[in-house]
């Protein structure tokens, strides 16, 4: 990949990576409506809320790795 190809890309991924983080607090307010309280897991909207911010964590964390990864790439072509 060239250069170019490999900044927009990674425009493309922080773009996502501002999206997916707009997208937490929306979870987070659902967290509240749910009434976690201390066992959550009797509450089915709280289980899926909480599913719903494991997943958010993972894809959170692939993003962080691609991003780190395309700064890598770009920073070597540029040596």
């Amino acid at each position: 990949m060239t250069k170019k190809e490999l900044q927009d890309k990674l425009a493309l991924l922080l773009e996502e990576f501002k999206k997916h983080e707009a997208h937490m607090e929306v979870i987070t307010q659902r967290r509240i409506n749910a009434d976690m309280g201390d066992d959550y897991r009797e509450n089915e909207e709280a289980k899926l809320v909480m599913e719903q911010h494991d997943i958010w964590w993972i894809r959170r964390g692939q993003l962080k790795r691609e991003i780190g990864e395309l700064r890598k790439k770009i920073i070597q072509l540029k040596v």
